[in-house]
């Protein structure tokens, strides 16, 4: 495994350890008393952890619950630092009252910011009940108020031409209920531009689609929250804009009862999911399986099975009957692809849905790989709820745009792109990026990422591969080429070379001996977590006729 990755050690007291989210503080569930319950609305400072060159930054302020808590916002100062040296400093009177349930307000910095990483520190100046208080960054109980960090880049996002990128699972503030709240997708979609996506998905959760408007407490038999998100999202998608795919996350049953979730793409019909919602507990049964939902979507969609491997803990699997992704579950021949990045790759979670997605491809089960944040906004670091009424934390694992998505598509146009993902043309990368192409000798046909070509035993190939990288993401790759024989069930190494450059092509040539898929891999020193790119398969078929005669 061409991984020199040290993992993450996993807080034990996580109630959600891989969920990127907003916290909400004022559900207090079946308790009296709650350590993080504050008598004033949640209030977060946020702003994309990366800008492409030339963007002009942006500060959005969040504020949840103000109809039960109105706030007053009196001022808002932000201060920005570079070496421990004052950069700049700008303030904003505000005298605004907020009595909505969900508000975003953006600042935007009048001048550009210097390469490198910055500090910013933002400070709002409100009231509440007439009493006057202050915050930095966020008003969390429990929270280190630490700057936010954003990385000035000087060069592009790594790119490849004929490949767009973005983060395939996300949420937006239609995913609200008793521990967890998104962004705005208005905001999602501006955060999407700064940081350089070319897409983004709306991937919200199915349990939470099918609430009313105004109460996450109570289904909406109308499903009027799911209309109008398709509405909006249809809205938003202007030739010139950034496409957002329509989609959600559904809790569906896996194999075994235990409920999971699947990311379903760019369907017209809703499809409920509340086994673990725990909206009617304790019943947790899911009111589908994986394969009703495959049986039953529409034709132009896409389902990808969501972080297959990570394991939810065990409070989660005893109270709400989660699970995870088995080798029966991969097996579906229905199924699409899987998401086995859901963040940082330093993670054993990571190593672990790999490590089932290679199982599934030995077995002869096309799926294509995907990486997301599972972000609920999140754009600069991940605010979480460790235990309900209980305990908050933050760190800086399933933020927005940490880990890309990455399709070969003619364009970002929502047609070109469910066209890349319904014929496994993907890619996920946390920095470089590569592209991979197979030909067959002294013929002119050429074979991409995700195709599939049918050829004789012993026919000869010619594999031509490329990466790009950045200094922002390490100024070298390690390359490594997979050939997995599906006799076998074996995958090796046909190809590694270390210490490459940021901008490199290579080939070399191999020989068919059977039924065979070859994959590609690039590792290199990364950001703030290790780079990783990982593409799906280019299939090697065997004609009938030669196999016939062996």
């Amino acid at each position: 495994m061409n991984f020199d990755i040290d993992l993450m050690p996993l807080d034990p007291t996580s109630f959600l350890p891989f969920i990127g989210l907003y916290a909400e503080t004022h559900f207090k569930f079946w308790v009296p008393f709650s350590r993080i319950f504050r008598r004033e609305p949640e209030l977060i400072f946020d702003t994309p952890w990366r800008l492409e060159p030339g963007q002009t930054p942006t500060i959005f302020l969040v504020i949840k619950d103000a109809h039960e808590y109105p706030v007053n916002l009196i001022e808002v100062e932000i201060s920005v630092h570079q070496g421990g040296n004052l950069i700049s400093n700008e303030r904003w009177e505000l005298d605004q009252t907020i009595q909505k349930s969900l508000t975003q307000i953006e600042f935007c910095l009048s001048h550009q910011l210097p390469n490198g990483e910055v500090l910013i520190k933002p400070i709002l100046k409100y009231s509440v009940n007439n009493k006057i208080l202050v915050m930095e960054v966020d008003n969390y109980p429990q929270i280190e108020k630490l700057p936010l960090r954003i990385w000035v880049a000087d060069e592009e996002l790594p790119s490849i031409s004929g490949w767009v990128s973005g983060d395939t699972h996300l949420h937006t503030s239609l995913t609200m209920d008793q521990i967890e709240f998104g962004a705005s997708l208005d905001q999602t979609r501006k955060c999407a531009k700064l940081f350089g996506l070319d897409f983004i998905t709306a991937t919200d959760h199915s349990y939470d689609l099918d609430d009313h408007l105004d109460d996450y407490t109570r289904n909406d038999p109308d499903l009027t929250k799911w209309k109008e998100s398709r509405n909006l999202i249809q809205k938003m998608n202007s030739p010139e804009a950034l496409t957002i795919i329509p989609g959600e996350e559904i809790s569906v049953a896996n194999s075994k009862g235990a409920t999971v979730h699947l990311l379903h793409y760019n369907d017209n019909e809703f499809f409920p999911g509340s086994g673990d919602s725990g909206d009617d507990w304790p019943n947790l049964k899911s009111e589908l399986t994986i394969d009703e939902v495959l049986t039953n979507r529409s034709s132009n969609t896409v389902s990808v099975g969501a972080h297959t491997a990570y394991k939810f803990p065990w409070l989660q699997r005893t109270l709400l009957n989660r699970g995870f992704w088995g080798e029966n579950d991969h097996d579906n021949p229905k199924l699409d692809g899987v998401q086995v990045l859901c963040g940082t790759p330093a993670s054993s979670d990571f190593h672990d849905s790999r490590a089932l997605w290679i199982e599934a491809l030995l077995r002869g089960n096309k799926l294509s790989v995907y990486g997301g944040s599972d972000g609920h906004g999140n754009f600069n670091r991940n605010w979480h709820v460790k235990m309900p009424a209980w305990a908050l934390g933050i760190h800086e694992d399933q933020i927005f745009g940490q880990v890309r998505s990455l399709l070969r598509a003619d364009s970002n146009k929502l047609s070109d792109l469910m066209q890349a993902m319904q014929t496994g043309r993907s890619a996920l990368s946390t920095g470089p990026v590569g592209d991979m192409t197979v030909t067959l000798k002294n013929r002119d046909e050429r074979f991409g990422i995700g195709d599939s070509l049918s050829t004789n035993k012993g026919q000869e190939l010619d594999v031509h591969f490329s990466g790009v990288c950045s200094k922002e993401f390490g100024a070298t790759m390690d390359v490594t080429l997979y050939l997995g024989q599906i006799a076998s069930e074996d995958e090796t190494i046909c190809y590694r070379e270390t210490d490459l450059d940021d901008n490199f092509e290579k080939h070399f040539s191999f020989t068919v001996d059977g039924k065979s898929y070859l994959r590609y891999e690039l590792t290199s020193e990364g950001s703030r977590w290790p780079g990783v790119y990982m593409s799906s398969p280019i299939w090697i078929n065997i004609l009938e006729q030669a196999a016939s005669a062996i």
